[in-house]
């Protein structure tokens, strides 16, 4: 398996990931391209939102096809106006957090995330077994200013702990407010996309992105995000819900414990790579 095969296997998790989920998945890509590319951790982090940006706008937009097209609820007024409202103040965030990450103790933080992600996915595992969150399915009124908070305050955790800020805007979206979770992933990819523009930008005018694996990655993942969108579009609300859980508890042990991400099945001089979370986009 050569490298050019590595980067497609790359972008086919990521894309997977990101289209049942509705998270970018950074936190793996970055994991991924470390291990099976061999690519430095700067290289590797600068060259994921360009992988990302594509992926999460294709994403999207299968969503919003299959909503529209009635294969779940969808309110294409409340997506669109949901989107730049929580968007725009989280890159203003993400720019906030990344300035605190110096002086305050992220490496706890992090932990205390962990665990606080470990009860936000017990939630989203027992939403409609217990009486947890509107599970009735009504969405609920929310002041349009509590999205911009939402928005500002996911981009300063994405920031500060190098979290994807999609882990906390999609349960809140879902449990708080009674979104339906098909729309609330779609809702997400689009976000992440719009983040994704600055966060490439950013990287390429640094020099961190690696061009020669945007495109194999860029490419395979569009591919396979698109499948799994289509795929997550006939799972019933409620077992999404619960996918969108398990997600939510794997990256609960990351951030509490650290893991590592093993190698293809190949020969390489290339060490393992340790998977705590990094300085990951949204």
């Amino acid at each position: 398996m050569n490298r050019t095969h590595n980067m497609i296997g790359v972008g086919i998790v990521g894309g997977i990931f990101s289209g049942l989920t509705g998270v970018g998945g950074s936190a793996i890509l970055v994991s991924l391209m470390v291990a099976w590319l061999g690519m430095s951790q700067h290289r590797a982090q600068g060259t994921t939102p360009a992988v990302i940006l594509p992926t999460a706008l294709v994403g999207a937009a299968s969503y919003a096809v299959q909503g529209l097209n009635g294969q779940f609820r969808f309110d294409a007024g409340l997506a669109l106006s949901l989107i730049p409202a929580i968007a725009l103040p989280s890159i203003a965030g993400v720019a906030i957090g990344a300035t605190w990450m110096s002086v305050l103790p992220a490496a706890q933080l992090r932990r205390a995330f962990g665990v606080f992600l470990f009860f936000v996915a017990l939630s989203m595992l027992t939403r409609g077994i217990l009486p947890i969150g509107t599970a009735s399915g009504q969405s609920l009124a929310i002041p349009f200013i509590f999205w911009i908070l939402l928005g500002f305050v996911a981009g300063v955790l994405s920031g500060f702990l190098g979290i994807g800020g999609a882990m906390v805007i999609i349960p809140f979206m879902t449990l708080g407010a009674g979104i339906p979770q098909h729309m609330t992933q779609g809702v997400s990819l689009a976000i992440i996309a719009i983040t994704a523009i600055a966060g490439a930008y950013t990287q390429y005018r640094l020099g961190h992105v690696e061009g020669s694996a945007v495109v194999p990655m860029g490419i395979s993942s569009v591919v396979a995000v698109v499948a799994a969108s289509l795929v997550a579009g006939q799972i019933d609300s409620f077992w999404l819900t619960k996918i969108f859980g398990l997600a939510l508890l794997f990256f609960s042990y990351q951030f509490t414990f650290g893991s590592t991400i093993p190698k293809p099945p190949v020969a390489s001089s290339r060490a393992p790579v340790d998977f705590s979370p990094g300085s990951y986009q949204i």
